[in-house]
């Protein structure tokens, strides 16, 4: 995914995903390719470009030109009328040493879709794609998912072009992005994010985004209450 951004006085106004693997349909989750594609074979199925401006919406172009028109889209419905909070989908990466450094995603998602539903027999969250880069952002401003969840190494500072795309992006399309704390994000501080900004959300936004940011605060707390019970004491 080639992902560029407008910073207009700190601020992300324009925000362009270039995304050549990702299938043109928000209904096909066919993110890894089958063994009988081929460059030639899939130009009318893969390839988007997402194009987002401050106060325009956000539209999906096919990167092949001519073959649809560009198409203005939307996250999933916050209303929990296509589909509740309990069902929400997880977009994360494939390597979780990146996105997921002490391994909190499948703690969220056992808050969220509830312990015994939420992990299949390998650990693994059961609603969820894994695909990376930006890309993501795309996945979930066209309803092809509700939760973005990105948790990196404590003390990483995320460079502000891995975000700055996608939130113009997601935020155009009607969802949310924030930091762990749900507080909004400043991209007015240089190349980097603020040392404060220890992971980043993103959803469709409304009751989802407060049951995303809910479930992180509160695995957080029973993780750091386990670190306290583990830690030797010293007399």
């Amino acid at each position: 995914c080639v992902a560029l951004a407008l910073l207009e006085n700190g601020v992300p106004t324009i925000g362009i995903l270039g995304c050549p693997n990702l299938p043109m349909s928000p209904n096909d989750d066919r993110y890894v390719w089958d063994e009988s594609e081929t460059d030639d074979n899939n130009q009318n199925s893969r390839g988007c470009i997402f194009v987002a401006s401050q106060g325009g919406g956000c539209y999906q172009l096919p990167l092949t030109p001519g073959i649809l028109p560009a198409k203005r889209v939307h996250v999933t419905p916050q209303d929990e009328s296509v589909m509740g909070v309990q069902n929400a989908r997880f977009c994360i990466g494939v390597e979780k040493g990146f996105g997921d450094f002490l391994g909190q995603m499948p703690d969220i998602a056992k808050i969220i879709h509830g312990e015994d539903m939420a992990l299949d027999e390998d650990g693994e969250i059961i609603k969820s794609c894994r695909i990376d880069s930006q890309a993501k952002y795309g996945v979930l401003a066209r309803g092809g998912g509700e939760f973005y969840v990105r948790l990196p190494k404590p003390g990483y500072q995320e460079w502000i072009w891995d975000q700055a795309a996608g939130c113009v992006v997601i935020t155009e399309a009607g969802g949310k992005m924030t930091d762990v704390d749900g507080n909004d994000i400043d991209f007015s501080l240089g190349a980097k994010l603020s040392t404060k900004v220890r992971g980043v959300l993103g959803s469709n936004g409304g009751k989802f985004h407060d049951a995303l940011v809910q479930a992180y605060q509160q695995q957080e707390s029973v993780r750091a209450k386990e670190d306290t019970k583990n830690t030797p004491s010293t007399l």
